[in-house]
């Protein structure tokens, strides 16, 4: 299975690299090709998104949790299905005990397109300044985003 990008033109698909080049030159004509198509999300958004989490997750006051096994916090990746379960973007599934339990969707490039994500976002930064960051207005949480973004 080999994975190329493709760029439309008025000609119908063009290869977007060499390797997507080299590829359809050795295709015959007339054959079928079967392909899985995925437009992906712009990037830098998807940065944004994570920017955002990482603020959010580094400017909560988590606290420790003692168990019989020791003390634990809360971890991030933890914290963005959480956020993204309270966003309203889940799934309901029942484990093997027959608990129903609620499962953060996946925001892969495949499974959630521009659109969506952009609702997404907005949703979890509600979320966030409702009940993480309290003190917090979304042009705070703006510009630490961008600050956070500038150093990468």
């Amino acid at each position: 299975m080999a994975e190329f990008s493709f760029i439309r033109s008025s000609a119908g698909l063009l290869p977007a690299d060499a390797d997507g080049k080299e590829w359809m030159e050795k295709l015959r004509y007339g054959v079928r090709v079967i392909a899985n198509v995925v437009v992906p999300r712009n990037p830098k958004f998807n940065r944004k998104f994570f920017a955002m989490l990482h603020v959010a997750y580094d400017n909560h006051d988590w606290p420790v949790v003692s168990y019989t096994g020791g003390e634990t916090s809360c971890s991030f990746d933890r914290f963005r299905k959480d956020v993204t379960i309270q966003a309203g973007f889940y799934a309901v599934t029942c484990n093997t005990r027959g608990v129903v339990r609620k499962e953060a969707q996946s925001i892969s490039f495949a499974k959630m397109d521009e659109a969506e994500f952009g609702q997404l976002y907005s949703a979890v930064l509600d979320v966030i300044l409702a009940e993480f960051l309290t003190g917090w207005t979304s042009g705070d949480m703006d510009h630490a985003v961008d600050q956070m973004l500038s150093f990468a």
